[in-house]
């Protein structure tokens, strides 16, 4: 009865770690189209602040060449222009940071996760194996105890040592 209760248990558990590894997936993968679609946004205002700025320069040599109300009108609309680029800029530029933050932030997440997803998987892997080699033991201990019991009966004989040879005599050295 444990047995089927703990296999159920067993693929809840997986069922629930598989759906929020996906969940997981899918939050970064979010993250990460809101990061890329903010940088996309950012870098197209600075090219359209500058192409306002390269315009308003423009205007502004052709008004001091000629002063005309036209040309007077057309500075004031393009000066207008710039100054909402220039406004709207660093409203989209700390959109991309928080973006690039929370990216961060989830991508950080999940990688601890996942790595205590893993040493968890681990830690239970080992006390499977030990919880299984935990009946194994006692026997195997039993069986070495008889067999030092038995090793401790008998006795082995002495071992004879070898004879010394002797050390050949030394010669005089002749002069």
């Amino acid at each position: 009865m444990l047995e089927k209760e703990l296999a159920q248990a067993t693929t809840m558990a997986e069922k629930a770690n598989t759906r929020v590894e996906q969940l997981r997936k899918k939050l970064v993968s979010e993250s990460e189209k809101t990061h890329a679609r903010v940088k996309r946004e950012l870098g197209a205002a600075r090219k359209r602040h500058a192409a306002a700025n390269a315009r308003l320069k423009k205007a502004k040599a052709a008004l001091r060449r000629k002063t005309t109300p036209e040309n007077q009108q057309k500075v004031e609309a393009l000066m207008k222009q710039a100054q909402e680029f220039a406004e709207s800029l660093p409203k989209i530029a700390k959109a991309a940071y928080e973006a690039a933050e929370k990216l961060v932030s989830v991508k950080t997440s999940a990688i601890l996760e996942d790595r205590k997803a893993r040493a968890a998987n681990q830690a239970a892997s080992l006390v499977e194996r030990a919880a299984a080699s935990a009946g194994k033991k006692p026997a195997a201990k039993k069986k070495a105890a008889l067999r030092k019991k038995a090793a401790a009966k008998k006795k082995a004989a002495p071992k004879k040592k070898a004879p010394k040879k002797k050390a050949p005599a030394k010669r005089k050295a002749s002069r």
